[in-house]
């Protein structure tokens, strides 16, 4: 057996023994970092360290030639072991010791600490057939670890847990056709990207032919690929039931289809088992491993000193990052509502429950995720589903979800349904053109994530419903702007949420149906008492009690709805929002095409803002030379991404983590009007000081109509 080729200088010094790394972490209460240099010549090192080190730059964001000192680091990672980490490199990407490196197998010892078992993880080999064994595993040790937090909610009938489904159709594995039934049964869903595939789909013309026992396994040639292997895994884990929309919705019947859909969220989190089928991007690839050449064996590890091995191992949710399936709007509910979900994602096979992930290449280590919550920003997606804090975990998902393609626009709210819908339930509220009325103000605040907004021209511009393209949302606290991440990261505390709402806000919304009827976005008499740390507006202060927000010092008694307003044109399909709240107007200059931002000027000529541009392209009628109508919504602390330092040099530089009562900002929408109707075209924040300075007519409490 040949002998690993020695290590540079550099990689020399590091101690690849996990006894003694741990040791060290836990006698210094520090991370243990080193050094190797310039990227450049770790990029063209022969040393395996440094092999293994370029290795974890494959899909980065940066080159390793960029890195001026490659720092690596030993370090607890997600979802809680222990690996090296290169700054730098690829999300959630580590450099983990083998199994096969531990003597006498110490991954598995009992008598080895919990820090070194953690550390050996990565399996040496990838076998060409999946361990149907391991997987059976995987759900035994969730049933008797965490089933509280995995198994299917309890349930008292057939209707109640499929909203009222006539009867749930399956596919049969064992009998090869489909069954109707309105018994619960065990079953597995498969979550996979349809494609522009030719398949065999139920219609009212086939339903009555594929309902024979043998008709699937004589139409076979009919069945895309993907969901042939999934029936052959259904059949090799033991289960008799398997869900495919294709095959189990009527795909011409628009009352089956409808009624489907809308139970479509319950389908998946009541499946005892979810197969995700992210690795192509039609129905017709293959479920790497489930049947006889669809994978080759894979080697994972490379021999760093004699008897060590290490391995580059990238975790589950940035491997989805990169795939089709992930781009796609209908499976974002479906992956995050199941309960135990098994992806077959890079050729390779993982398991994810509410209380574990494993991996055909880790070592088992059964409930990990009790103790080691996800908190990498990939990874946080599928910690917002557990509603630990509901309002910032909903921005969290509209922040993922936004990025998403729908083939039907009008599907963006239907698509989410099933999410809102639990939403709805931990916050004890109603929802309205997809943002929760108890939290109303905070979710009016979102702009682009580098990209632009597209209209979509049926759902109101008030709302991200309205909006085709990645989203963020302002923040409402000063101390996110220090972490210099995009707030849709960003976990705020419930207290954040209920001060500001009940100090910076103080728009009194009514919505107008198109038949002009209004009543209040938020009724509390309409919602369910809240658990306290969901309160949302249940706690708001009177405004004459020196609680409430009051824009300029206005008295701000006239907010009730008026009952006759005219304008010229056509209501839209959908309810518009009516409120009073100040409007003011400023031109708009130094528009950023590129990155569809401008600066606000008032009526000195002073810098006193910035806007983010919506439907930049739809803009080009837009008369730049003339003042523009923007409403203030609530007051605000001064991002760094959208407030220009230049717009903060007069003040203290401290001015951005200024107390709640010393806010300098307004939100602001900027607007178009239309036969007296407003619609949003942007989303601006507006030095408070500025207010007084703007163009003529000037700052007006005004009655605003909002589509």
């Amino acid at each position: 057996m040949s002998l690993p080729t020695e290590l540079c200088e550099w990689c020399d010094k590091i101690f690849f023994d996990p006894e003694t790394l741990y040791y060290l972490f836990w006698e210094t209460r520090e991370i243990t970092h080193y050094s190797l240099g310039p990227g450049s010549r770790v990029q063209n090192s022969s040393c395996p360290f440094c092999l293994l080190v370029a290795q974890t730059f494959y899909g980065s964001h940066k080159t390793l030639a960029e890195i001026e000192d490659v720092e690596v680091s030993w370090q607890e990672t997600v979802p809680g072991r222990r690996a090296f980490q290169v700054w730098g490199s690829r999300d959630d990407t580590y450099i983990a010791f083998a199994t096969e490196s531990a003597p006498g197998d110490v991954s598995r010892r009992p008598s080895a600490s919990r820090g070194t078992r953690l550390s050996y993880y990565v399996e040496e080999t990838t076998k060409p057939m999946i361990d149907i064994h391991r997987i059976l595993s995987w759900i035994s040790s969730c049933d008797e670890l965490h089933r509280d937090k995995c198994s299917p909610p309890a349930t008292l009938s057939f209707h109640d847990a499929y909203r009222r489904l006539p009867v749930i159709r399956f596919i049969d594995v064992n009998a090869n056709c489909i069954v109707e039934t309105t018994s619960l049964v065990q079953y597995i869903a498969l979550s996979y990207v349809w494609g522009a595939v030719p398949s065999i789909r139920l219609t009212k013309t086939n339903r009555s032919p594929l309902l024979e026992p043998g008709s699937l396994e004589k139409l076979v040639d009919l069945v895309p690929w993907t969901i042939r292997d999934a029936i052959v895994l259904v059949r090799n884990l033991g289960c008799r039931y398997l869900w495919v929309d294709a095959l189990c919705l009527v795909q011409n019947d628009e009352e089956d289809l409808l009624r489907g859909v809308n139970a479509m969220d319950l389908i998946y989190e009541r499946a005892w088992l979810t197969i995700v089928a992210s690795c192509g991007y039609n129905a017709n690839f293959r479920l790497p491993g489930v049947q006889e050449g669809t994978r080759k064996a894979c080697t994972n590890t490379v021999e760093v000193t004699l008897g060590t091995k290490l391995g580059v191992i990238t975790e589950l949710d940035e491997l989805l990052m990169g795939t089709v399936y992930e781009t796609r709007a209908w499976t974002f509910q479906e992956r995050l509502l199941s309960h135990r979900t098994l992806y077959f994602v890079d050729e390779q096979l993982f398991y994810r429950c509410r209380g574990a992930d494993q991996a055909e290449h880790y070592a088992d280590i059964p409930a990990q995720n009790e103790e080691y919550p996800a908190v990498s920003a990939t990874a946080a997606l599928s910690q917002a589903i557990l509603l630990h804090n509901p309002p910032t975990d909903y921005r969290h998902m509209l922040f993922h979800y936004s990025r998403r393609l729908l083939t039907n626009q009008n599907d963006a709210p239907r698509a989410m349904a099933g999410i809102m819908r639990r939403f709805a339930e931990a916050l004890c509220c109603e929802f309205f053109q997809g943002i929760p009325v108890a939290f109303f103000d905070y979710f009016l605040v979102f702009q682009p994530f580098y990209s632009f907004l597209n209209r979509r021209s049926t759902m109101p511009s008030y709302s991200w419903t309205g909006w085709q393209g990645s989203i963020t949302f302002h923040a409402t606290s000063p101390e996110l702007y220090d972490i210099g991440i995009p707030t849709g990261y960003l976990q705020l505390e419930p207290e954040y949420n209920e001060e500001w709402l009940d100090k910076a806000t103080w728009v009194i919304w009514y919505k107008r149906s198109p038949s002009g009827v209004t009543s209040l976005v938020w009724d509390p008499s309409a919602n369910t008492d809240p658990a306290d740390e969901t309160s949302g507006y249940r706690n708001w202060s009177l405004f004459n009690d020196g609680g409430r927000c009051v824009p300029l010092g206005t008295d701000p008694t006239q907010t009730a709805p008026s009952q006759a307003l005219s304008f010229s044109r056509e209501p839209p399909p959908y309810p518009m929002l009516q409120f009073w709240t100040m409007s003011v107007f400023y031109n708009i200059t130094d528009v950023d095409v590129f990155n569809g931002v401008a600066d606000i000027e008032d009526f000195h000529g002073e810098k006193c803002g910035r806007v983010g541009l919506d439907a930049l392209e739809d803009l080009e009628h837009f008369d730049f030379t003339r003042p523009f109508q923007f409403i203030l919504l609530s007051e605000c602390w001064a991002p760094k991404s959208i407030i220009e330092e230049r717009l903060a040099e007069e003040q203290d530089e401290d001015d951005n983590n200024a107390p709640e009562e010393d806010l300098k900002y307004y939100n602001a929408l900027l607007t178009e009007w239309q036969g007296g109707i407003a619609e949003r075209r942007g989303f601006a924040v507006i030095l408070q000081d500025a207010v007084e300075n703007s163009l003529p007519p000037g700052p007006e409490w005004k009655e605003i109509l909002l589509a």
